[in-house]
């Protein structure tokens, strides 16, 4: 499925601007989709979700405005959040998956809605899982791409000499054989680089997985130095997202990082499984324990799209109880009592965190 269709993303939102401005959208789409870094990825989420942007929405309206002087962002935000949804769809199938998260992550287990194009938040979610299986799917290792220099013309004319010795070709031969030297080198280096990156994709994915599997063993939060199994599960589903989103080695974890949680955190209990109000589940956290935290200052640059990560930060600043409630509120416009079943949250924690390890 193509994320970034213009017809039917327009049709799904109820608009049907006509062919003549489609056109006019395409020229300043492909621009924008070709220049997309992360802070692009950020602020296109927020326009789908119809969040303001912190730096001005101002980059948007110029880049469409230069084909279309009508095009405006007053009374306008369904067309932008349409635009915006098909942009990240284009940009997750040109390989960019943190197109994917950041939608996924900001749509906070459907406690926010987007203006337009709700089952692109299913399509983020699945593209996340196909880039999961094909960035470890292991690259075929060929030693036989490394070959021999072949002999060139330098080689050829050092055996004529070695008859008939003569300067002049002589030089010739010297000035040949240190351009013959340095392609066979360029060549060499490029098979040899062809051959060592999969290796080192291989030994990455193999490290990460054996990291993994002696924390899903161990059964042991990393961050409080405590079994999962003696925390509340409010907390053990925090931390525990927490934990796997620091041993991930690539960009979007591995594709069963949520079977991974679920047997971490809930199968193997028997109680508490029902939903988690945010505000009961941080304020489950052991006292004293915020303080620990290594918390990044790169969360204040997305604490409206990354909730939970934000409503640690305000617990820390600010401390625990309600006191925290209302600047929690003010950052992410939610309610600090959303609620998450145990897995959503430890999902949703894990994937702020693999997020907010590309801002910056």
């Amino acid at each position: 499925m193509s994320g970034y269709n213009f017809a039917d993303r327009y049709k799904a939102a109820g608009l049907a601007p006509g062919n003549d401005v489609i056109v006019l959208r395409q020229a300043p789409f492909e621009k924008l989709r070709k220049n997309a870094d992360i802070s692009v990825i950020l602020d296109l989420t927020r326009l789908y979700f119809g969040l303001p942007l912190p730096g001005g929405s101002e980059w948007f309206r110029e880049a469409f405005a230069e084909n279309d002087l009508s095009f405006s962002m007053i009374d306008n935000e369904r067309e932008a959040s349409v635009l915006s949804a098909c942009l990240l769809g284009a940009i997750i199938d040109d390989g960019n998956v943190y197109a994917a998260i950041a939608p996924l992550v900001a749509s906070a287990g459907g406690a926010r809605t987007p203006l337009s194009n709700n089952d692109f938040i299913e399509h983020a979610r699945q593209a996340i899982a196909k880039h999961s299986v094909a960035s470890r799917r292991p690259t075929p290792v060929d030693p036989s791409r490394i070959k021999q220099p072949v002999k060139g013309k330098a080689f050829t004319t050092i055996d004529s000499l070695i008859e008939e010795p003569e300067l002049t070709a002589l030089a010739e031969v010297v000035k040949v054989l240190a351009t013959d030297s340095l392609e066979a080198t360029k060549a060499l280096s490029t098979q040899i680089s062809s051959l060592i990156r999969p290796l080192v994709e291989q030994v990455r994915d193999l490290r990460e997985e054996v990291d993994m599997l002696w924390w899903f063993v161990g059964g042991w939060s990393r961050i409080l130095e405590r079994p999962f199994a003696e925390l509340d599960i409010g907390t053990a589903a925090l931390m525990a997202g927490l934990d796997l989103s620091y041993l991930v080695q690539g960009e979007s974890g591995p594709v069963a990082a949520p079977a991974i949680l679920h047997r971490l955190i809930v199968s193997q209990r028997s109680e508490g499984k029902g939903p988690l109000p945010l505000d009961l589940a941080i304020d489950s956290i052991p006292a004293g324990t915020l303080s620990s935290f290594a918390f990044s200052s790169k969360i204040a640059e997305v604490a409206d799209l990354c909730p939970i990560l934000c409503a640690l930060m305000k617990a820390e600043d600010i401390g625990t109880g309600s006191s925290w409630h209302a600047a929690f509120k003010k950052a992410t416009a939610l309610e600090a009592s959303i609620e998450f079943q145990p897995l959503e949250l430890a999902m949703q924690v894990y994937r702020e965190a693999l997020l907010i390890a590309q801002v910056g």
